[in-house]
């Protein structure tokens, strides 16, 4: 080895450091996270189905809808806030 080599040796293991991007996330936690968000969005879906033309209510397709809004702007904005603190 040249003197050069030893000299990079600790700079290098400094700068292999900083590559790291993340430790991860709790599998557990992803997957309790991504039931409720799921359950939540197809739980929307299923109450905007209720809707027929005997039957139309408003407010039944509203509720779904917002169901499926909250479940999308939390997998898209709340949950990536919370996981990356």
């Amino acid at each position: 080895m040249s003197k050069q080599d030893v000299a990079d040796a600790p700079r290098a293991q400094v700068h292999e450091d900083e590559n790291v991007t993340s430790k991860g996330n709790s599998l557990g936690l992803s997957i309790v996270l991504f039931a409720v968000l799921f359950c939540l969005f197809a739980g929307g879906l299923y109450v905007m189905s209720l809707i027929s033309m005997d039957n139309p209510s408003v407010l039944t397709f509203c509720g779904g809808l917002a169901m499926c809004i909250v479940a999308l702007l939390a997998t898209f904005d709340l949950v990536p806030r919370f996981l990356n603190r």
